[in-house]
């Protein structure tokens, strides 16, 4: 929970800071009181907010309290902000947010010179954005750290280790680390789905529920079912059998009843009984040949009874709050909860899509930051997921791609950050991921170096490893700086990983502490130079070259590859149950997102063809960077280099918002199309799906020119827009300034 003495409408909790300044020093009232001459139930009074002091009184209690905190709190009690808004004082960004609320003060006070031209204005304006983005970043506490990777990658276990979610260890159990991990662990798909833990108030816990919808429930089902039904009628074909994950096959059959058990068999010995199967075995009767319409009716029959077994309308239960002064004990109880709600053991609970559990004690320690843990569901296949995506494009999340030792960095995980590269985000590389290779004693002791000697020592071992890593991640654009952190769970210590995430938020916020200080010393230049000969020259001749650039760069180059590509080749190489269960939604399974790979494929392209402009302006920015005759414009023209990146990712993100929501318009209310995919079921199913889905896209050229259209206008709107309004040429884009 972050401290603030901010109150609900604004106004400074003084009374409550001067407390909490006096009790660092141990200093009792009375003492305060007596240096004050005032009575000790003034200042009381004052610690409670039931007296408010004035600056002068706030100064006596200071000097009295005499830390250098206590004075600087005199200090930061009389500021005046105009601009933005007065942060807490214990605020870890204060200083750098102060300094931004300078230079935006002297910005509006250069806007309103009468001599400021527009030229001037839209430099300022420039700054103005840079400013006001950094420290609305700065300015919120709340972060969120996403762990992704494979499914069994440990990434669980680590979370678990990582925050402190641990059970004492038993001493006559060694080893058995899966009975004190709070989310249920094994050796993969154990985590039904996407789980967030977040800190709550002293001795409260939580466990909240995000149920899928009724809709989405019948569905599952009904994928089940389908499992059971192929598995009756015989052997899978080349494609396998369509069905849910396993992790979700537990659950149903936990919430329906129909949970496999061991069972003596005629021989006296076990055997696995199935009474999901005998439930089709009871539904067939086995008196007719399993035709396909036949199939269907089963399908129909067994989903209906398995339904009516899940009693859905006695499961609307979504939290379970308690509290526990003795922590092991609240999270022994959290921990028997969690495990009945993941494997569907509690039965006024529905099946869930997301799972929070909120715990009294701090994440990762006691930082000034609110930090959210994200376990996101495990990858099956690929990581080119929606969810994934959104973490990824969150500035305030830090992602934490997790890798085995031996295979770090995983494929699942290379080729998420080639699709990246591909999409033009390597500037989310750069800033917010990090790569965590789990490892565990005997690997990193076996690692080797180039002539065969193994590591003597495990610092040895990740010496080694992290070499090779790094030589991975340097073959894929953007990954070169990408944070390489080791952690064995059984072996490290916890504090060492927790402190390296936590680093690793801070590393995102210096990225905006930095652009403040980039931004003010531009701004401090702007006005020092505004209206010198040598300024306006520079100047001229900037707006010159810009100039140039926006007539030779007036829209995109032709088309590099289809949108639709990347969702064809999914489609032709995911697991045929994956592509089946997209099917049956119109596109939308989580694991193959029909239309955001139409999205990606957009972007790809748009990558592809914005790319050599956006190198040309680089270029041309770089040039005047090294003319020295342009030195009074190399402060802006910095600031400009950095705010092309960001147009950059916002025509990106238009670029991709158009690709998806284009083809999904037109793409998933067809009915026929996706029942035909699904009906394919069988032998060559990915082929005749992915045949049919190109074609389908191949005879929609209207909805290409539609995307094509918005790609184009994005480019004008995101990119040249914002470098016309600087070098005074919106008559090239046919826009008016304001004032005309």
């Amino acid at each position: 929970m972050n401290e603030t003495n901010i109150g609900p409408n604004g106004q400074i909790r003084v009374g409550a800071d001067l407390a909490r300044l006096r009790l660092t020093t141990g200093a009792k009232q009375s003492k305060i009181a007596e240096a004050v001459k005032v009575d000790t139930s003034r200042i009381s009074r004052i610690e409670t907010g039931e007296i408010t002091p004035d600056a002068d009184e706030v100064a006596k209690i200071a000097r009295a309290i005499g830390t250098k905190d206590a004075k600087e709190y005199a200090d930061y009690f009389r500021e005046v902000w105009s601009v933005l808004e007065k942060p807490s004082f214990w605020h870890p960004n204060r200083k750098e947010l102060l300094e931004a609320e300078k230079h935006l003060a002297s910005l509006d006070a250069f806007f309103k010179k009468p001599q400021t031209g527009d030229t001037a204005k839209a430099q300022a304006g420039l700054h103005r954005d840079t400013l006001v983005y950094a420290s609305d970043y700065l300015r919120s506490l709340d972060h969120s750290i996403a762990f992704v990777g494979d499914i069994g990658v440990g990434k669980s276990t680590a979370i678990c280790f990582t925050t402190g979610l641990l059970l004492p260890a038993d001493p006559k159990a060694h080893g058995a680390l899966s009975k004190r991990v709070v989310l249920e662990t094994g050796s993969g798909r154990m985590t039904l789905c996407e789980v967030q833990l977040q800190k709550g108030a002293k001795d409260a816990f939580a466990l909240v529920v995000y149920p899928h919808s009724q809709e989405e429930v019948f569905r599952t089902v009904s994928d089940f079912c389908a499992s059971l039904i192929d598995a009756y009628s015989g052997p899978a074909g080349e494609q396998g059998g369509r069905g849910v994950s396993e992790e979700v096959n537990k659950a149903l059959r936990n919430m329906a009843g129909l949970a496999r058990k061991l069972e003596k068999g005629p021989d006296g010995k076990p055997q696995r009984f199935d009474p999901a199967m005998e439930l089709v075995r009871a539904c067939h009767n086995g008196s007719t040949e399993l035709t396909l319409e036949i199939r269907k009716q089963l399908l129909a029959e067994v989903t209906a009874e398995i339904l009516k077994r899940l009693k859905l309308e006695q499961r609307s239960t979504t939290e379970f709050r308690f509290e526990e002064e003795n922590q092991v004990a609240g999270l022994r109880r959290l921990r028997e909860l969690f495990a009945n709600v993941n494997k569907g053991l509690c039965s006024e609970v529905s099946l869930p899509r997301r799972v929070d559990l909120i715990v009294p004690m701090h994440l990762l320690g006691k930082r000034p930051y609110a930090i959210r843990i994200i376990d996101t569901k495990g990858v099956d296949g690929s990581a080119i997921r929606p969810d994934i995506r959104a973490y990824l494009d969150d500035p305030r999340t830090l992602t934490v791609l997790c890798s085995k030792f031996n295979s770090a960095p995983d494929p699942t995980m290379q080729l998420l950050m080639e699709n990246l590269a591909n999409t033009g985000a390597e500037r989310v590389m750069a800033e917010s991921v990090a790569l965590l290779v789990l490892a565990r004693g005997a690997e990193v002791m076996d690692t080797q170096d180039d002539v065969g000697n193994r590591a003597e020592t495990p610092e040895e071992g990740y010496r080694l490893k992290e070499d090779q890593v790094k030589l991975a991640l340097s073959n894929i654009k953007g990954a070169e700086s990408i944070p390489v952190v080791f952690f064995d769970v059984l072996n490290d210590e916890h504090q060492a990983i927790t402190d390296a995430l936590a680093n690793q938020v801070e590393r995102m916020r210096r990225h905006y502490v930095r652009r403040i200080q980039e931004a003010g010393k531009a701004i401090t230049e702007l006005i020092k130079r505004h209206g010198d000969e040598e300024t306006k020259k520079a100047q001229a001749e900037v707006q010159r070259k810009l100039r140039i650039f926006i007539q030779q760069h007036p829209q995109l180059g032709s088309q590099t590859q289809k949108f639709h590509e990347p969702l064809v080749h999914a489609l032709r190489h995911t697991h045929a149950r994956t592509v089946w269960a997209t099917t049956r939604r119109n596109g939308t399974w989580p694991g193959l997102h029909a239309y955001h790979m139409l999205g990606v494929g957009t972007a790809m392209d748009a990558q592809n063809r914005m790319q050599p402009m956006f190198n040309a302006l680089d270029g041309v920015i770089e040039n005047m960077l090294g003319d020295d005759t342009l030195s009074s414009a190399h402060d802006y023209l910095s600031e400009l280099k950095r705010a092309a990146v960001l147009w950059k990712d916002r025509f990106l993100a238009d670029a991709t918002a158009s690709g998806r929501d284009f083809f999904k318009a037109t793409l998933f209310p067809d009915d026929g199309l996706w029942d035909g995919c699904a009906a394919q079921w069988g032998t060559g199913f990915l082929v005749a799906v992915s045949t049919r889905v190109r074609e389908w896209c191949e005879s929609h050229s209207e909805l290409h020119a539609a995307v094509e259209k918005r790609i184009q206008q994005a480019w004008k709107d995101c990119f040249l827009v914002s470098l016309a309004k600087l070098c005074n040429s919106e008559d090239l884009l046919g826009e008016q300034k304001p004032n005309e």
